[in-house]
């Protein structure tokens, strides 16, 4: 059985997972992974694209009835990947966080490459305060002391490194992923479509 192939990006917030998420799904044409979740829409979050919003009772259901991958608590939110998010005759890519990532990891039915997105602190906090007209600076903070005691960990698993630096150099993260040979784990019927 083939197994489906993701490429998952982590890293703590402000790292530009996103961006570089979007750029290569919009390069690529591979499947993006949108987590769902429980927690309220930000004001620059898009319904479907950001996440799959649900409420915790419409959450709830997906996990019973096995639809969920992977699911964890945050703050008081819930968040997971659902099964139907993923397709077999593509290149998945989404962000996860270190739980999430380490569930997918131990499914014998997915071929997961990690790729770590480190930046400066700086950076990451300028990034932060700069999404949103009215950022939410005690929640930033929350999720900056989150992180850093996240990352502070030696992880139990293989992965890439990417930095994201100030100066963002989209095509170099395209780059990156050809050189470890991510964008060339299908059969060459499938890279062909997506002209690799």
């Amino acid at each position: 059985m083939n197994k489906i192939k993701v490429i998952a990006l982590f890293g703590p917030s402000g790292c530009g997972k996103d961006t570089l998420l979007n750029y290569i799904v919009n390069k690529t044409g591979f499947n993006k992974i949108i987590t769902t979740t429980t927690r309220p829409k930000r004001e620059y979050e898009k319904e479907d694209v950001n996440y799959h919003f649900l409420t915790e009772e419409e959450f709830g259901l997906k996990v019973l009835d096995g639809t969920m991958l992977e699911a964890t608590s945050f703050n008081n939110w819930f968040y997971g990947t659902a099964r139907d998010d993923l397709k077999e005759n593509n290149i998945n890519i989404g962000v996860f966080n270190i739980h999430a990532l380490e569930c997918l990891l131990q499914d014998n039915n997915l071929d997961i490459t990690p790729i770590l997105i480190a930046c400066e602190d700086k950076t990451r906090l300028m990034r932060s305060l700069n999404r949103e007209d009215k950022p939410n600076c005690e929640e930033i903070c929350r999720r900056f002391l989150s992180d850093s005691k996240d990352f502070n960990v030696d992880l139990d698993f293989d992965f890439y490194t990417y930095y994201n630096g100030n100066n963002v150099n989209l095509e170099n993260f395209y780059l990156f992923l050809k050189e470890h040979s991510c964008l060339s784990r299908l059969d060459s019927s499938i890279k062909k479509t997506f002209h690799i």
